[in-house]
């Protein structure tokens, strides 16, 4: 289980991307992350990110949100995690959900 900071801020309006450094190799496992108004699985959604392993053996990913996606957002804040499936069985990565800030952009 990883310890992250508490809070992540998202733009809307804009795309966002975070690095992730699990540092554990994470061949053949499956990764998901969500964005949800509350912290329990059936809080409305708002959004799901787009993930990339970047090296597997390492343990690195890059989590994404399209503008497309992140312009729909209505919400001022909302919880997040992320799911790491092996052989079947969920894995927890953070020690609790992860406070998601969303903030306007400024430049048009």
């Amino acid at each position: 289980v990883i310890r992250m900071s508490s809070q992540l801020n998202v733009y809307t309006d804009r795309t966002n991307t975070v690095a992730v450094d699990l540092g554990v190799d994470i061949t053949g496992d499956t990764i998901t992350s969500q964005i949800r108004l509350e912290p329990k699985p059936s809080s409305t959604l708002l959004a799901t990110w787009t993930v990339a392993i970047t090296n597997a053996v390492l343990g690195t990913l890059t989590l994404t949100l399209d503008d497309s996606v992140t312009t729909t957002i209505t919400a001022s804040n909302g919880y997040m995690d992320i799911k790491r499936m092996v052989s079947g069985e969920p894995i927890p990565v953070f020690d609790q959900p992860l406070e998601v800030i969303f903030i306007d952009a400024i430049t048009s």
